[in-house]
């Protein structure tokens, strides 16, 4: 595997001290095993205009405006997450008489209670609609597109099992975002 800043020419900048180097790096990995990453822009950003933003002026980038930047995450703050997996899916019902699928969420508030959201599909993608319809026009464009369907492979392990993944990035990204994290339409989702 190549450097992933190899033929960057950009400014380099130390991380300060208390940062988990390993935690970030772990994040990293994790990042990079998601594979199309490349279709849509990283999501955990804040939109120019944001409070994060007014505070401290932000060093150029050679990249885009939609890098990820670790001070994003300090400060105010208004997503309640502090941590966002998918643990697992199970099958309910059988496949002739309406199986589906649902994804156990597991969401760790900023005061540390552990949420499991129990969610089907369709429930991702009621939040990602709702998200578009509810957000400020200047926040939408940081909602990242929703992992898509498969009919022919949906009950496969290895499918749900990449889906899972993706599903977990996806709702990282929205649950996680200082700016989106804390809209009543995420909130309203955990807690149906």
């Amino acid at each position: 595997m190549s450097h992933p800043f190899k033929n960057s020419n950009s400014l380099l900048v130390r991380i300060p001290s208390g940062i988990d180097v390993e935690e970030e790096s772990r994040l990293y990995d994790e990042l990079c095993d998601v594979p199309d990453r490349t279709s849509s822009p990283p999501a955990y950003t804040s939109p120019p205009n944001s409070p994060l933003n007014r505070r401290r002026p932000r060093p150029a980038s050679v990249f885009s405006a939609n890098d990820i930047w670790l001070a994003d995450h300090v400060g105010e703050n208004m997503a309640f997450a502090r941590d966002v997996k998918i643990s697992g899916w199970t099958n309910v019902g059988d496949k002739l008489g309406g199986a589906y699928v649902v994804y156990d969420c597991v969401i760790k508030t900023k005061e540390g209670t552990v949420i499991h959201a129990h969610k089907r599909y369709s429930d991702f993608e009621k939040l990602y609609s709702n998200l578009l319809i509810t957000l400020p026009r200047d926040l939408r464009h940081l909602v990242p597109p929703i992992p898509p369907k498969s009919a022919l492979a949906k009950y496969r392990p290895t499918f749900l099992d990449k889906r899972r993944r993706l599903l977990e990035h996806w709702l990282a990204a929205i649950l996680l975002h200082p700016d989106i994290g804390g809209c009543k339409a995420a909130g309203r989702w955990v807690m149906e």
